[in-house]
């Protein structure tokens, strides 16, 4: 494959924001930039939106779940066509989809007609939408950095994800206060700028898996190539716990929050930013190294240190302990998250990068399932308990994976890669 990176001396070190000086790839960013943080402000809004309408917590989750189910159920066959069809068309037809759908929704609210069902329709086609674009826009990272930006240029894009992850809920606030149409405009006009920055991004040209390939054989292989890869199958199988036992935490902060520590709705908005912001801290601390040495081991053990502290978390009864113990988790996370993408797309074959994502894929969709389960726990038993039972689960999980594949263990994952460099005619901007 001929990648975009350029053409540099091989002592040349890789230092923050390095990948932003890639034109194109700092265009990417930009259009991930404002396309995330409308996804983030639509979530914490629509989920204010449904409690305004119902007066159900519990549909507030229903709605969340309808957005995830799309990633596990379609995310083989996303996989399939980002290998088919490489470049900038899938991520281009998720942000139509997503388009469409939003501007549905500020519709139905401008009209005043708006009724639970149709907000459940709009999650799922907006999880339809992020579907299709979740592994094209990976691949195209690879595409247009090379190998040797990789871990960089994600590490890059987790910042944007993190930071909107952040901010979204606060802008939504903000913007609430002016209306619920208005809100939905604005996440229109965050969609729609990221679409248009799109169509500036050159791709350099890649080979297509053949079109007339069984779409069946492609899941097959992409499956199997995962369960036999010792790095691929450790990413899937840690990704598919953190999910499952780790990220659910997240939907039991307001009961921490309230029910656990006794703060109001202003403080638990900071507990809820604090993972965040501590993931933040750490992508940027790993974006000013030159080289990430151990990026298995680092994913790993950054996933056993955010879920042990997180076990901590659910034993104190301090609300600065607390802020501070998911600030340190947060950290820790930023090594699940940096080094995620760059593993699969390292360890998997050029032609098959697309498909080795869908299974990714597929792992990352067991967070509703892990939501579902520890709300019942948490109905049953306190929201503490429950956290901390997923926590020692997940531990134990964790520990037996990094027992059986010795990849994540390992100083080195990777052999030194050549740096290919592309010419000035080696762009589509198709």
């Amino acid at each position: 494959m001929v990648t975009a990176d350029s053409a540099t001396g091989p002592a040349q070190q890789i230092r923050f924001f390095e990948a932003l000086r890639n034109r194109d790839f700092r265009l990417l960013w930009l259009a991930s930039w404002l396309s995330y943080h409308g996804n983030w402000i639509e979530i914490a809004a629509v989920g204010w939106i449904v409690l305004e309408l119902t007066n159900s917590p519990w549909l507030i989750g229903v709605v969340g779940f309808s957005r995830m189910v799309p990633m596990p159920v379609l995310g083989l066959f996303a996989g399939i066509l980002t290998d088919k069809y490489p470049g900038k068309r899938l991520i281009v037809l998720g942000q139509v989809i997503n388009l469409f759908a939003i501007t549905g929704l500020m519709f139905l609210l401008w009209m005043d007609v708006l009724q639970f069902w149709h907000i459940l329709v709009v999650a799922i086609n907006v999880g339809i939408g992020w579907t299709l674009d979740f592994p094209a826009r990976r691949v195209i990272v690879l595409d247009i950095v090379g190998q040797r930006r990789l871990t960089n240029a994600m590490i890059m894009d987790s910042t944007a994800f993190i930071g909107s992850i952040m901010m979204g809920p606060i802008y939504a606030g903000l913007l609430l206060t002016l209306g619920r149409t208005v809100t939905i405009a604005v996440v229109l006009a965050f969609y729609f700028a990221g679409f248009v920055v799109l169509f500036f991004v050159r791709i350099p040209k890649v080979v297509a898996t053949p079109a007339r390939e069984n779409p069946l054989r492609m899941i097959k292989e992409g499956m199997v190539h995962v369960l036999t890869n010792q790095l691929l199958l450790g990413v899937f199988l840690i990704t598919v716990v953190v999910n499952l036992f780790l990220f659910p935490f997240v939907a039991m902060m307001p009961v921490f929050a309230r029910d656990v520590l006794g703060v109001g709705p202003v403080l638990f908005g900071i507990l809820g930013a604090a993972s965040g912001l501590g993931s933040l801290v750490g992508l940027i601390y790993l974006a000013t190294k030159p080289e990430v040495r151990g990026p298995a081991r680092l994913f790993a053990y950054g996933s056993i240190f955010a879920i042990s502290v997180m076990f901590l978390f659910t034993v104190s009864r301090n609300y600065a302990l607390s802020l501070a113990l998911l600030f340190v988790a947060g950290l820790g996370t930023a090594g699940f998250a940096a080094m995620q993408f760059p593993l699969v797309l390292k360890g998997a074959p050029e032609a098959m990068r697309g498909r080795a994502l869908g299974v990714l894929m597929v792992a990352i969709g067991m967070a509703p399932v892990g939501i579902l389960i520890t709300g019942a726990a948490s109905e049953a038993w306190g929201a503490p308990v429950a956290i901390g039972i997923n926590c020692i689960i997940g531990l134990v999980l964790l520990s037996g994976i990094l027992a059986m594949l010795k990849v994540f263990r390992q100083a080195e994952t990777f052999p030194s890669e050549q740096v290919s460099v592309a010419p000035d005619d080696a762009y589509t901007i198709e």
